[in-house]
């Protein structure tokens, strides 16, 4: 979620933290040392929040970490989050996604459900919108997308599978996206299949300390997917962490796609986001074409409290070339990270990001943007 300050007021109220732990195992009354390690635990955090757009609203934000029964204390923990909100404006967001492993890592199932009744913001197309051009939209839909994959070694190789069926409504009349030849202006079922290369040596996998995690992806949308459009996308999206030493880590993340054939609009490549660019407002630039690089300083504060310092760059194009002959675009900014479970690194994150001219965007989740 991001919010302009100088537009909206945010107030994220966290009620409570609620953890609960519960052993998965236990033959009799003593507890093993795999028993206390393989622990569940469960977090949950209410909030309320104002923006001009959807006016009052509230909602919860879940976490649930945990390991199967039969797998080893050193394996990827699984987990399964929850987003729940509803606003004043009959907006309706409720997400689940999830990263599940499997017999000690060698298959990971990752995924999302979801049902949306949203409000996008819309710029128009390309890296020279204006951000007084602002419209917006609503699109109503329900979405399934799933990853399965085998690990080989420190690969991961498996298919991915995505579906939205989305009805696009509300938007303003005679406004740009009314007016121009935009694909998909009336919604549509966008859905496709895609092979999926990763290479994963972080030593966790949230919050890593040292490593590096690279995907790679080719994607085809069409008519035996399930979709109304014909396109594909090829991306990659890699990470690394560098070690620096008293609990300080750089991260540097790039992120670089296109897109070919008649793509949806609501799935261009795009930026400004809780994950890429913060500082720029929701979808503030959008594509075909797109590359972002963004570094992060991580650094300890106190007990359970950390803190953040990031810088990104990165453009939109019609074409790939023409993503490095425009003027790129910069944000920077920082945050605090609060502890949630100290044994899987999961973090509750809090930052605000800033562009050169167009103010910035406060972001309330969890996780780290990479």
């Amino acid at each position: 979620m991001a919010i302009n300050f100088k537009t909206a007021l945010c107030i994220f109220i966290f009620f409570f933290c609620y953890s609960s732990n519960k052993v998965l195992a236990q033959s009799d009354s003593s507890k093993t040392i795999q028993d206390t390690i393989n622990q569940n635990q469960f977090f949950i955090y209410p909030f309320v929040f104002y923006l001009p757009e959807t006016r009052w609203g509230f909602g919860a934000v879940g976490l649930y970490t945990f390991r199967f029964k039969d797998e080893r204390h050193d394996s990827n923990p699984s987990q399964i989050q929850f987003t729940a909100n509803y606003t004043q404006n009959k907006q309706v967001n409720f997400i689940i996604p999830f990263e599940l492993y499997r017999y000690h890592n060698r298959w990971k199932v990752k995924g999302e459900i979801g049902y949306f009744i949203y409000l996008y913001n819309f710029y128009g197309i390309g890296n020279t919108t204006l951000k007084e051009d602002r419209e917006t939209y609503k699109a109503d839909y329900p979405r399934f997308r799933i990853d399965c994959l085998r690990r080989l070694g420190d690969f991961f190789v498996g298919a991915r599978y995505r579906f939205d069926n989305v009805k696009i409504f509300d938007f303003k009349q005679g406004g740009i996206l009314d007016s121009n030849p935009i694909e998909g202006k009336q919604g549509g079922r966008v859905g496709g299949f895609g092979i999926v290369a990763q290479y994963d040596s972080r030593d966790f996998i949230f919050n890593p300390t040292k490593g590096c995690f690279i995907e790679g992806e080719i994607f085809i949308g069409n008519k035996f997917s399930g979709s109304e459009y014909n396109f594909q996308r090829y991306a990659i999206d890699a990470a690394t962490f560098i070690p620096l030493g008293s609990e300080q880590t750089l991260g540097i993340h790039l992120n670089t796609a296109t897109m070919l054939g008649s793509p949806f609009f609501n799935d261009l490549l795009y930026f400004g986001s809780p994950k890429i660019m913060r500082g720029y407002q929701d979808r503030r630039f959008t594509d075909r074409n797109l590359y972002v690089l963004q570094t992060e300083y991580r650094y300890p504060i106190y007990r359970r409290l950390q803190g953040v310092a990031f810088t990104a760059i990165g453009n939109v194009g019609d074409t790939y070339p023409n993503l490095f002959t425009a003027n790129p675009k910069f944000t920077y900014g920082a945050g605090l990270r609060v502890i949630l479970n100290k044994r899987d690194r999961v973090r509750l994150r809090i930052d605000y990001g800033r562009t050169v001219s167009e103010g910035g965007a406060f972001y309330a989740t969890i996780n780290e943007a990479f």
